[in-house]
C-alpha cells in the first residue's frame, strides 16, 4: 500500500524524526489523521454519509504535505505553537463551554457521530486536559499557511464533493438535519460568541497580517452553508 510504501522509506522516517526533533508531537499528528479518515463504521447514519466523503479525501497525499510543511515551513510551525497557546486554548474552551456546543455535540451522538475521540486527540496534541464530553443537561508547493492550503484544496476532489453534498441533502434525513442544525440561530449563538471574543479577533488579524487571505475561506464555508 501506500502508507506501508511510505513508512519504509529511510527519507520519510528521516522527516519524522526531525519533526520530533523540533518538539513536534508528529506521531499524534498522524494518529489524529488517521482518527479522521479511519472512523469506524456503524448502521447507516450520519457518520456513514460523513465516510462518504472521507472516501474522496486523499488522505496519504494530504498527511505528506502536511508532514513536510510541519518540518520546514517556519509559518505552519509558528502556527502550530499558536495552537498550543494560552490564548487558542481559551478560544477552546470558551466554545466547548457553550450550552449550544453541548446541544450540537449531542445531536452528533444522536445521528450517529460520536467524535468524541477526535476532540480529545486534537486537546492531547495542542496541550489541554482530556475532553469531557458534555452532558445533557442542555436539550507542494507554497510558502507559508497559503502554500498548504493551496496545496491541500488543488488535490481535493471539489466537484465530486459539492456533488455528494447535493445529494446527501437530497437522500439523507440525518444530513439534511445536520445541514439545517448548522444553519440554525442556536448554531449561530455559538458564531456570535467566537466572534466576540478578543483572541479570536487577534488571530483573524494574526493570519491577515501574514498574508492568509482568511476572510475569503471565511466567506467559502458560509456560501457553502448558506450562512448569513
Amino acid at each position: 500500500s501506500i502508507i506501508s510504501t511510505l513508512n519504509a522509506m529511510p527519507e520519510y522516517q528521516d522527516l519524522l524524526q526531525n519533526l520530533r526533533d523540533k518538539g513536534v508531537d508528529v506521531d499524534h499528528y498522524i494518529e489524529l489523521i488517521r482518527a479522521l479518515f479511519g472512523l469506524t463504521r456503524a448502521a447507516r447514519n450520519l457518520q456513514d454519509d460523513l465516510n462518504d466523503f472521507l472516501a474522496l479525501i486523499p488522505t496519504d497525499q494530504i498527511l505528506a504535505i502536511a508532514m513536510d510543511y510541519l518540518a520546514n515551513d517556519a509559518e505552519v510551525q509558528e502556527l502550530v505553537a499558536y495552537l498550543q497557546s494560552d490564548d487558542f486554548h481559551k478560544i477552546i474552551t470558551t466554545i466547548e463551554g457553550l450550552p449550544e456546543f453541548a446541544n450540537f455535540y449531542n445531536f452528533l451522538k444522536e445521528h450517529g457521530l460520536d467524535v468524541a475521540d477526535f476532540l480529545n486527540e486534537i486537546h492531547s496534541i495542542i496541550g489541554l486536559p482530556p475532553f469531557v464530553p458534555p452532558s445533557r443537561r442542555h436539550a507542494r508547493r507554497g510558502v507559508g499557511i497559503n502554500g498548504l492550503i493551496d496545496d491541500v484544496i488543488a488535490i481535493l476532489p471539489v466537484d465530486e464533493l459539492k456533488a455528494l453534498f447535493d445529494e446527501k441533502l437530497e437522500t439523507s434525513p440525518d444530513f439534511k438535519a445536520l445541514y439545517d442544525a448548522i444553519r440554525s440561530p442556536e448554531f449561530q449563538s455559538i458564531i456570535s460568541t467566537l466572534n466576540a471574543m478578543p483572541e479570536y479577533q487577534d488571530l483573524l488579524q494574526n493570519l491577515r497580517d501574514k498574508g492568509v487571505d482568511v476572510d475569503h475561506f471565511i466567506e467559502l464555508i458560509r456560501s457553502l452553508f448558506g450562512l448569513p
